[in-house]
């Protein structure tokens, strides 16, 4: 990605921020590591990441980020980093009063989801989800093997092969953790994926 259109932020140092997001603009937070990614909402606008500082393969990160059109693309992606300093992988914090769909291929990660204002999400590899009671969202795709912790509070309906609590009803849809069969959005389980659901405290 070159061009006048497109703002690298520097990532010398192992944590950067962008706090200044175009309100009214969609963005796509994309993100392919071997390493993890721990993920949760702040209160506020834009993105700030740093590093989980424990042994690992991942360099540290940096950002390139289309600045046209809608939505726009945030990709963070590892620079060159020496192989004594390489970590487990970012920490990474979305601001949720920005329009966010996260695409995500990370493992070992814990993503806490818990924004009003998530488009859609795509998480592939492995780790830990938990979905929180102000989550409102699109479609939740998942691929690979995740624990995902639903607040009770929230309905969802889950799509695909998953094991769910034997409370949980499963219906022509799907299954659907609410007896009511209200639902505020769907979560998929891709083919050849082991999902585990069970419900928050």
């Amino acid at each position: 990605m070159t061009g006048a259109n497109v703002l690298t932020t520097n990532s010398f140092y192992a944590g950067f921020q962008n706090i200044e997001l175009s309100e009214g603009i969609d963005y796509v937070m994309a993100i392919d590591i071997e390493g993890s990614v721990d993920l949760e909402f702040f209160e506020g606008n834009g993105y700030k990441v740093d590093i989980l500082n424990k042994p690992g393969k991942t360099g540290f990160p940096e950002s390139i980020q289309a600045n046209l059109g809608n939505p726009q693309l945030v990709r963070l992606r590892e620079v060159s980093t020496d192989s004594l300093l390489k970590v487990s992988g970012w920490k990474l914090g979305l601001g949720n009063k920005t329009n966010w769909t996260i695409d995500i291929l990370s493992f070992d990660s814990n993503y806490f989801l818990d924004s009003p204002n998530l488009t859609n999400a795509k998480l592939i590899g492995t780790g830990e989800i938990f979905l929180g009671s102000n989550l409102s969202s699109g479609d939740i795709t998942i691929n690979g093997i995740f624990n995902v912790t639903v607040d009770p509070l929230l309905p969802i309906v889950v799509i695909g092969k998953a094991d769910i609590p034997a409370n949980w009803i499963n219906a022509t849809i799907g299954y659907l953790n609410q007896t009511n069969g209200s639902y505020n959005l769907k979560v998929i389980v891709e083919d050849g994926s082991t999902v585990v659901f069970e419900e928050g405290e």
